[in-house]
């Protein structure tokens, strides 16, 4: 198998992953309705579904990893310095997501089981709530600024077609924008670019 193939089916092994993200989602009933609820309501719900929580967030581990091991496959395919540029910029994005989860995760699960034994949300919990979703946004805006470096790459090389250069770097500027307009951001608006190079490479 080659590089560009190894690197696009790592970039694309999300897919997978997502759906064992979405066991969680959907027994630990974390849909919209949970995100728009206040702290406290947020707490007691996942103190009653703690395993699901953890099911939504383990397989973003292993979804970093992949991402970020096909980015830099992609990278030395490409052999062109945009192209690690981009890389750097998404290992930064990759740190804070992982922080992010780590927050969200343990550091909110432990915040629900103070809250169950204590009745009141400890004060830690409000920061790390906010903190935590400062990551998510910068995660989301500097993994598809990576996608935008990696776009241009493409368009300063041969390996892939110049159109999906165009249509990364477009997607990667409108995902974010959306985001800003609709005031509303979640993780996986991270992923969409990064997949389309995905599917490329697998197919070249």
């Amino acid at each position: 198998m080659s590089a560009a193939a190894v690197s696009g089916a790592l970039l694309l092994a999300p897919i997978g992953l997502g759906l064992f993200e979405a066991v969680g989602y959907r027994r630990g009933r974390f849909l919209r309705a949970f995100w728009e609820l206040p702290l406290d309501a947020k707490l007691d719900h996942i103190g009653r579904n703690e395993a699901a929580w953890w099911l939504m967030y383990l397989p973003w581990l292993a979804t970093v990893a992949v991402t970020t091991g096909g980015l830099a496959g992609l990278a030395f395919v490409l052999s062109d310095v945009v192209g690690w540029v981009g890389f750097g910029c998404f290992v930064l994005a990759a740190m804070a997501w992982l922080m992010a989860i780590t927050q969200q995760s343990a550091g909110l699960s432990e915040a629900a089981r103070q809250r169950a034994a204590t009745g009141e949300t400890p004060p830690w919990a409000v920061a790390t709530a906010r903190v935590s979703y400062v990551l998510e946004l910068f995660w989301v805006g500097a993994a598809n600024l990576a996608a935008v470096a990696y776009g241009v790459a493409v368009l300063r090389t041969d390996v892939l077609p110049g159109w999906l250069g165009w249509a990364v770097i477009i997607t990667g500027i409108v995902v974010p924008l959306l985001a800003l307009a609709f005031r509303d951001a979640f993780p996986h608006l991270a992923l969409p670019a990064l997949l389309a190079l995905g599917v490329a490479l697998v197919l070249t």
